[in-house]
């Protein structure tokens, strides 16, 4: 190796250590100035178990002795009184720093009433007009929850009955968590539950573009290999049939051999080698269905033609011989050439 060909090399490998330290200072700036702008507990409050409450019993009669009443009511489970006051208070203080709280014991109360799709309004208020709130990430937390146990089956409420499902509510919640809070780990418990449920619904081709669209948002999370599973088996299950399109079996072939070589042990479990096993037995009962579909569209020569491909491509199968019998028999002229 010529001189100038080292020292090129030994300026690109400092170019890129350079770049890999800017890039790291810079995420950690980042990340110091997300946790210097969040607001936390106004002065004699804290935060304990996802909200605020108080250090030492607040001035009676002020906003802050009334918040912490509405705390004490929603531990002994006078949720109708708290909500009727929060919502007298949010009226009387629009700028007070414990407005969070306020929005967020509203919310818990609707939960703790049943009425988990009634206290996103609340929840939604505080994540949209208090981001840099410390009680944020404990909302959508909160939202997850809710979102989860919309999916699981839980109902809007309609003259006081459940009727409504609010799926695509749920899924859009999710979606707006992910957005909010990208590359956290909540974000990635929300897409893996939407990719979930699509899969566990039966909604496959929706549960293979999930399982891929998180791959891509998370290639490091500790849900890959579930995900990865799971995508190919979605592929598997939006197989219709030797006469339908035959991509998402060539897509999970394709992706069971990442699997394959990335799981070894999860390769053993999904029988790769069966399903490709399949995929080939399946490819060659589709081209003799083509041959005989020309056969009975009086195409003879495309007939032959295929008949032939399913002889030579699929020799030893079960396709290979029907081929070989029904081209003998329908065109004995091709049969011998």
């Amino acid at each position: 190796m010529t001189k100038p060909t080292q020292r090129r090399r030994h300026l690109l490998a400092l170019a890129l250590l350079c770049v890999a330290f800017l890039t790291a200072a810079a995420h950690a700036a980042d990340t110091k100035t997300a946790a210097d702008n969040t607001v936390k507990a106004p002065p004699g409050w804290e935060l304990r178990n996802g909200a605020w409450v108080p250090l030492v019993p607040p001035g009676e009669g002020t906003p802050d002795a009334q918040v912490a009443q509405m705390v004490k009511d929603l531990a002994a489970g006078n949720t109708k009184k708290l909500i009727k006051d929060a919502k007298v208070w949010i009226k009387k203080n629009p700028k007070h720093p414990l407005m969070p709280q306020v929005l967020l014991l509203q919310g818990d109360a609707e939960v703790f009433r049943g009425n988990r799709y009634e206290a996103l309004y609340s929840y939604e208020e505080l994540v949209v007009n208090y981001p840099t709130s410390e009680l944020y990430i404990h909302t959508l937390e909160r939202e997850y929850n809710i979102a989860d146990a919309l999916l699981r089956g839980f109902r809007r409420k309609f003259l006081g009955l459940r009727l409504f499902s609010a799926t695509e509510d749920a899924i859009e919640l999710l979606d707006r968590i992910q957005d909010r809070q990208r590359g956290a780990p909540l974000a990635e418990r929300a897409g893996l539950r939407v990719a979930d449920y699509y899969y566990e619904v039966g909604k496959f081709p929706e549960a293979a573009d999930s399982y891929s669209d998180f791959l891509k948002r998370y290639p490091y999370s500790q849900y890959v290999r579930k995900a990865e599973i799971r995508r190919a088996e979605s592929s598997l299950a939006n197989f219709r049939g030797i006469l339908f399109d035959f991509t998402p079996l060539y897509d999970a072939r394709e992706q069971l051999a990442t699997i394959s070589e990335n799981y070894k042990q999860s390769s053993l479990e999904l029988q790769t080698r069966a399903v490709d096993d399949r995929i080939y037995q399946l490819e060659g009962a589709k081209e003799l269905e083509i041959a005989r579909y020309y056969w009975r569209a009086g195409r003879k020569h495309a007939a032959a033609f295929y008949y032939k491909r399913v002889k030579e491509n699929w020799p030893g199968t079960t396709w290979a011989n029907e081929a070989r019998t029904e081209l003998s028999r329908r065109i004995p002229e091709e049969a011998s050439k």
